[in-house]
């Protein structure tokens, strides 16, 4: 009799974690994102010189909100609202992102003596974006060595600085050197969808390494504080 019971037992949680499953994802509470780069880096003569030797961009996105997808390959896109009761899916959403603190690094010519730079534009305001991705988008460059699937369902996102190159967001010369611009970076990442739903705040860090630079990526989904006291 005990083991018809614990078989009974196994099976009622399979039909309950199947249930969830199969459980429509209609909308996310509302949520306002930060993603933030900082990271410092050695410069020397005989290694890496110029460019950055310490630097922050903060990217922020408002009032995001997931919602159903149209394609079964992704576990959500984000929502556009067009009226009170209107909106529409979309894959890829526009922030406002601001550049620093941060120092630039001298160059060197002679090992003797420093060549310090100088900024002839910026930094001004950039337009990050923020999208979503399958799975197998997310790990395109890992295919190789490609990580188990997770098993909740899994927001993947992209985020991108996005600086212009024709006209960059912050530029500089080594006089009768060289010349530098900030050059655009990203990172991606997941987040579970169960989370997103229930409205909770999350924080993902991952670590940043680039050449002789080390840091951080800082995401924060913030939910708006009218969604948590409901």
């Amino acid at each position: 009799m005990k083991s018809v019971f614990c078989a009974a037992v196994v099976v009622a949680l399979a039909a309950q974690v199947a249930l969830a499953e199969k459980q429509v994802f209609v909308s996310s509470a509302v949520y306002d994102v930060t993603v933030q780069l900082t990271y410092s880096r050695e410069v020397s003569p005989e290694g890496e010189q110029g460019g950055f030797s310490s630097y922050t961009s903060t990217g922020e996105f408002q009032h995001v909100r997931f919602g159903p997808s149209p394609s079964k390959e992704f576990a959500a896109w984000f929502e556009r609202r067009l009226a009170a009761n209107a909106a529409v899916p979309v894959r890829k959403i526009t922030g406002e992102g601001r550049i620093g603190p941060f120092v630039i690094a001298p160059a060197w010519e002679d090992p003797n003596e420093t060549i310090e730079p100088r900024i002839t534009a910026g930094p001004l305001p950039f337009a990050p974006g923020l999208e979503v991705l399958t799975y197998e988008m997310a790990h395109s460059e890992d295919e190789d060595s490609m990580p188990l699937v997770p098993l909740v369902s899994t927001v993947w996102l992209r985020y991108n600085e996005g600086f212009s190159v024709a006209e960059p967001e912050l530029k500089w010369e080594y006089p009768k050197f060289a010349l530098g611009q900030v050059e655009s970076d990203g990172v991606v990442f997941s987040v579970p969808l169960t989370r997103l739903a229930n409205g909770e705040d999350i924080e993902v860090n991952v670590p940043y390494e680039n050449g002789a630079a080390h840091g951080e990526w800082r995401i924060v989904f913030w939910a708006n504080e009218e969604q948590k006291k409901k």
